[in-house]
């Protein structure tokens, strides 16, 4: 009796192989491309969501204040040499990237009326504190620094009859304690009135309006903002 020849072992070819690693590659590539894709959802989700919180924090902060608010002031910029005195209010229709609110609290009956203005019980700052240039671009922090006099109410009128009156600016610390004091409510944002964040509308509305961006030198996510506030006077 003849003997059956050995069975042959099955096995694959080159271009099944090839088929093969062509498909798994192509998998792999929708796969990367739907990760990559997720990714930068899930980025641009944090950040809008992020600048979301911020907005609705100072919109809303800075309109509560406001309508407590008994003056408004305005300058080109927190620092020293922008806000030293009177002189560095800004007047209607100028831009500026420091508002100072002012709280007044009830007068105090006294013999020198018209020297002696209502006391001051608190001061708000918000400021941008540029410190960032892009492509001709300012952006920076916008802070925000309160000064509480309620426990002793202060007036920008020295005691001394023969002395000339003092500055409210007076009570504005110098840069340096007014940043350590300060808290950051926006972290990046950009002026929009001429290269400003606040616009003093004939000295009884202000109009804040800037552009926030939140994310990384790869990818920023940015939007816009525009609202007014009207301390009640």
């Amino acid at each position: 009796m003849k003997s059956l020849p050995p069975t042959a072992k099955s096995g694959y070819t080159l271009v099944e192989i090839m088929i093969a690693m062509a498909i798994m590659v192509s998998v792999l590539a929708m796969s990367m491309g739907f990760l990559m894709e997720s990714t930068l959802i899930n980025f641009r989700s944090s950040a809008k969501n992020e600048i979301n919180r911020e907005l609705r924090n100072v919109i809303n902060n800075m309109a509560i204040e406001a309508k407590q608010a008994n003056l408004f002031l305005m300058y080109a910029s927190a620092a020293d040499a922008d806000r030293h005195d009177r002189g560095d209010r800004l007047r209607p229709n100028e831009s500026g990237d420091a508002l100072l609110l002012v709280f007044n609290g009830p007068h105090v009956p006294s013999a020198d009326v018209i020297r002696d203005p209502r006391p001051i019980t608190r001061m708000i700052m918000y400021y941008r504190d540029s410190n960032t240039v892009e492509d001709g671009v300012a952006w920076g922090p916008v802070m925000r620094w309160e000064r509480d006099f309620s426990s002793s109410p202060v007036t920008v009128i020295d005691e001394d009859e023969n002395s000339p009156p003092r500055d409210l600016e007076a009570l504005i610390p110098a840069i340096g304690t007014l940043r350590n004091e300060s808290r950051q409510v926006v972290a990046f944002s950009e002026g929009l009135v001429n290269g400003r964040l606040f616009f003093n509308y004939q000295n009884r509305t202000v109009m804040i309006n800037g552009r926030i961006r939140h994310g990384n030198e790869a990818k920023w996510i940015t939007d816009t903002y525009n609202f007014s506030i009207s301390p009640r006077g």
